[in-house]
């Protein structure tokens, strides 16, 4: 029997606010007393479909109506998932086609499913307790909307009386029985919200509950005008007002693989502002920002959502669109992301020649470029030309601190004179003669590591600090020099330690680093690899991280297998060179580090410079750090353990060897007083 809080404290409010959004409500009873649909196990209420896409397209003829409603309601596809991808993209993607002749012969026109410039012009219903019936048996759904006849949301309400952790895997075990006996009701469907009234999540088709997402901004409403601080009043303002749900289904779902992804609220708030400020203000110099999202937090679909509505509002005129980024793996990072989510036509600069012609292309071009191929021609003092003064220029950069204040950031500035600038960081910088916002403008949205871990989108990030006899302390080597060579004075002693000892030698000492790779590979076996957990290891140096490589694995005794990526040198000995790998096999090793263990035995990343930005692999969880790093690239490098993997792995590790305590505290500090 069915609870009867449910009914009274979730299903009838959310149904009555949406009323009060201009949705008209119907139960299911009066759907089918009112013949909205065929039958009773139809999905798709025709008669409302037709009338909107008539209202929508007064030139169609009944033969290309009855053509357009077969679209969706006779689809063959090899699966569900499959189905869901092509009805998102014949509603919000592409599009359909229907040959007409309108007095100038036959020709193809575009159909108008949805109209997304007067939104009054769609039709937007809810209902409740409708019954969908096959040769499997009837369900009833809670609540389903249905915008222009076609069911694209539907909520699942839980009693509020429930316990609370049971809520939502229950809502989500609903949704799965749901799709096992009666699949055709998800093929349409854009978004899937469990509620309880004081909890609230919203996700697609194949989420686990853990990656269901909270909503907690009700952006552009503030929470005095939505009138509640429940749950489920703001996630209901947020995503489900009129203007809101056809632009997140619009512009905020993209298909990564075989993972159907929704924006969440930061990504959401973050690009909608940064749409306003590209309308409201006219100067290139004043539309552009900083997004300040911590790590973890999905930046990179991010880019990928605000290039998409970029592309699409009309006042912009289709801008060029540069993603710039300062390394190659993070080059080839945000490129696989736009292409994973079939952004159209992304082009990957070749080389400094390649991209000047990519950027006379004009409008409508996506360039993704290193900085680095900003480059001039120094040595004849012609530096890098200008290109284009286009002001229909909109250039996305991502973490590119070490770039953005030198001679390539103005030659990228000089080539693109009047463009807009948005950087995108989880690190921004304050200094004097280094500082973001100074470069790119203030602040456009923050979300911050606790926000991110509060909200369940990333894990919280713990710090150990093991073998303390060990680790490098600059206050003690300091003291040991001045006993060492008490008869020289201070300038003297720092002519001598800069010449023969720095903290490298100190930290590949072989007897330090036997000590080291012993207790690490205890440590990983008993604490993370047991519970299927991988793992980066950061060396001082290359030639440390090969040392790492055979020590480590000497001791783990063929428990796990361990791989060393860096950049090779032209110079490196022998021992080096056995490492070098191509980019191709430097792929193949991160692919395989990102399996599950029971599926590939590499768990175990050795690197120096490489992965420390950029790099995503929620299967990892402790990074033991043997290197000094500071300010900003010390939290890109702690972050790579904070990403959410399974409902088990509740907090990501950095092991300290070096004693990196110090230099965070620091970092965090400056993080706070941006804040």
């Amino acid at each position: 029997m069915r609870d009867p809080y449910e009914m009274t404290e979730v299903e009838v409010p959310l149904i009555e606010q949406l009323q009060s959004y201009g949705y008209t409500y119907l139960t299911g009873a009066e759907i089918d007393d009112r013949k909205e649909r065929r039958a009773t196990g139809s999905f798709v209420l025709e008669k409302r479909f037709v009338q909107a896409v008539r209202k929508l397209n007064p030139w169609i003829n009944e033969s290309n109506l009855d053509k357009i409603l077969g679209e969706f309601t006779i689809i063959a596809e090899p699966d569900d998932f499959v189905a869901n991808q092509s009805v998102h993209n014949k509603l919000f993607g592409h599009g359909l086609v229907a040959q007409q002749d309108l007095g100038t012969g036959k020709k193809s026109h575009t159909v108008q499913l949805f109209d997304f410039e007067q939104i009054e012009n769609n039709d937007f219903l809810v209902v409740n307790q409708i019954r969908y019936e096959n040769a499997k048996g009837t369900i009833k759904p809670d609540v389903v909307l249905y915008i222009n006849g076609l069911p694209l949301v539907v909520i699942e309400c839980k009693s509020p009386k429930l316990k609370w952790d049971k809520q939502l895997p229950e809502g989500v075990k609903q949704f799965n029985r749901y799709q096992e006996t009666h699949p055709k009701l998800f093929w349409y469907n854009q978004m899937l919200i469990v509620t309880s009234r004081d909890r609230a999540r919203i996700g697609t088709i194949g989420a686990r509950p853990q990656h269901y997402g909270l909503w907690k901004d009700p952006y552009p409403l503030t929470i005095e005008e939505v009138g509640s601080e429940r749950p489920q009043d703001i996630l209901v303002a947020a995503t489900l007002r009129k203007e809101a749900v056809l632009d997140l289904m619009w512009n905020f779902i993209v298909y990564d693989g075989k993972v159907k992804k929704l924006a969440r609220y930061q990504q959401y708030r973050a690009v909608n502002k940064t749409i306003e400020r590209m309308l409201t203000e006219h100067k290139p110099e004043n539309r552009g920002g900083v997004v300040w999202h911590t790590q973890g937090s999905g930046k990179s679909l991010t880019m990928v959502f605000l290039a998409m509505k970029l592309r699409r509002l009309k006042e912009l005129e289709n801008p060029m669109l540069v993603i710039v980024t300062d390394r190659q793996d993070l080059d080839n990072q945000i490129t696989k992301t736009f292409n994973n989510c079939n952004f159209p036509n992304p082009t990957q600069a070749r080389s400094v020649t390649d991209l000047q012609q990519q950027l006379s292309k004009g409008p409508g071009t996506t360039i993704m470029t290193l900085i680095q191929k900003f480059q001039g021609a120094e040595e004849d003092g012609t530096g890098f030309p200008i290109v284009s003064k286009s002001s229909n220029i909109i250039v996305m950069t991502d973490e590119s601190h070490r770039s953005q204040y030198k001679g390539l950031a103005l030659n990228m500035r000089k080539a693109l004179p009047n463009a807009s600038f948005i950087a995108f960081t989880g690190t921004p910088i304050d200094q004097k003669k280094r500082s973001t916002t100074g470069k790119f403008g203030s602040y456009i949205d923050k979300y911050t590591i606790e926000q991110a871990v509060a909200d369940g989108a990333t894990v919280p990030i713990m710090y150990e600090s093991r073998l303390p006899q060990l680790q490098v302390k600059g206050e003690t080597l300091d003291e040991l020099f001045k006993r060492v060579f008490h008869e020289y004075d201070e300038d003297g002693r720092e002519r001598i330690k800069q010449k023969y000892v720095n903290e490298e030698l100190v930290l590949t000492s072989p007897d330090r680093m036997e000590q080291i790779a012993i207790d690490l590979v205890q440590h990983f076996e008993q604490h993370i690899l047991v519970n299927g957990y991988k793992a980066q290891v950061v060396a001082v140096s290359r030639a440390a991280a090969v040392k790492y490589k055979e020590l480590i694995d000497l001791y783990a005794g063929g428990n796990f297998e361990a791989a060393v990526i860096f950049s090779a040198g032209q110079n490196d000995v022998k021992e080096m060179r056995e490492y070098h790998i191509t980019k191709q096999e430097e792929k193949d090793l991160i692919e395989r580090f990102k399996k599950p263990f029971h599926e590939d035995k590499l768990a175990m990343l050795i690197v120096c410079d490489k992965l420390l930005t950029g790099f995503d692999a929620p299967i990892e969880q402790v990074m033991y750090l043997d290197r000094p790093l500071r300010e900003h690239n010390l939290l890109q490098a702690v972050a790579r353990t904070n990403r959410k993997y399974d409902e088990n792995k509740h907090y990501g590790l950095i092991v300290d060897y070096f004693g990196v305590s110090r230099f965070l505290d620091e970092a965090l500090e400056i993080l706070v007083r941006m804040m």
